[in-house]
């Protein structure tokens, strides 16, 4: 007899938000990731052309979920990042309450004859065994069971529909909402791949695992020779360097004598100008990179620079360095060689 399920995601603005010492507990300088990123949690960020958000909603696809709800927090409707796929079967809805509307989705999943629904926080990026999940909830015969691994619990859960896993997730002094960790008899483990995206390190962690293929990112786009992959739409000047491994996202722009080198990724609408070195670094969506600059061990979004290297984060006032790419006008000059254009 086959199983109907169903999902419920939530996405808030400080999914997973905390302090993080940069380079250790000796560290001085402390960066907040949200305070870092105007785009938001890491999960809402574009990473090799797609965010975890879509990412995550992609892995409940493939595991033949019937429904699933996307619960937005009212305030974090401006990060959720555009999906790069078209999913028939996903109901996106905002809130002020995302919890509340997790104990309403169960009780709606209850009356179309859907017994058990994942739950997940999307805080981080997680490869977990969905089906081996859902069979070893059964088998243990608890209300909600969640997951875990070697560093502790993860948001991640599943539950059944009822009226106890209604009020469990609607309950403001619950695990979902406080993180405490009481309340659950028996965790299932995950083996599989799990990054917690706390820290904007964790995201050039996520990269280079990625193109060695530890986890089951794919970029989006083509792999034009081996290691070097470009979406639809990319320039690059016939003096540029792309060395693998390196990713270069939709409508980027890479102009002559740069060079994008050791696991960098270039995401869309990105413009690296003329002569910058771009080596072991991510520019993300919407970056403009100015001319012979030497970017190495960083995350750039925008006038915001944190170098991994030295422990430092930078807001950039002076815009011909670094900037925002949406401010940018002017048209592609030179010879351009454009990839893929849709």
């Amino acid at each position: 007899m086959s199983v109907a399920l169903g999902a419920i995601l939530v996405v808030e603005p400080d999914s997973g938000k905390a302090f993080a010492n940069i380079g250790g507990p000796d560290a001085t300088q402390r960066v907040e990731r949200a305070d870092f990123l105007a785009s938001g949690p890491l999960t809402c960020v574009e990473i090799l052309g797609r965010s975890v958000v879509e990412r995550t909603i992609e892995r409940f696809v493939k595991a033949d979920v019937e429904a699933i709800v996307v619960h937005v927090q009212a305030d974090a409707v401006g990060l959720l990042p555009s999906f790069r796929s078209s999913f028939d079967n996903v109901d996106i809805r905002v809130s002020d309450d995302v919890w509340t509307g997790v104990g309403q989705a169960l009780q709606e999943f209850s009356g179309k004859g859907i017994d058990y629904a994942f739950v997940c926080r999307v805080n981080a990026y997680m490869e977990a065994d969905l089906i081996d999940l859902f069979q070893f909830h059964r088998q243990t015969r608890q209300t909600v069971t969640r997951a875990s691994d070697g560093e502790g619990f993860l948001d991640l859960w599943i539950s059944a529909c009822n009226e106890p896993a209604q009020a469990m997730f609607s309950d403001p002094e619950t695990a979902p909402r406080t993180g405490k960790d009481g309340g659950w008899p028996m965790t299932y483990f995950v083996k599989e791949y799990v990054n917690r995206l706390a820290h904007p390190r964790d995201l050039r962690r996520l990269v280079g695992d990625a193109f060695r293929r530890r986890c089951e990112v794919v970029p989006v786009g083509r792999e034009i020779r081996p290691g070097v992959w470009v979406d639809d739409g990319v320039q690059i000047d016939k003096r540029a360097r792309i060395v693998a491994p390196a990713y270069l996202g939709c409508k980027s722009i890479i102009r002559e004598d740069t060079l994008i080198t050791r696991f960098s990724n270039i995401e869309s609408f990105s413009y690296v100008d003329y002569g910058t070195v771009i080596e072991d670094s991510s520019i993300l969506t919407n970056t403009y990179v100015g001319i012979w600059l030497d970017m190495c061990h960083a995350v750039v979004q925008g006038n915001q620079l944190l170098n991994l290297a030295h422990n430092v984060s930078l807001e950039i006032a002076d815009p011909s360095l670094i900037r925002a790419n949406l401010a940018v006008k002017k048209e592609a000059k030179g010879s351009l060689a454009m990839i893929g254009c849709a």
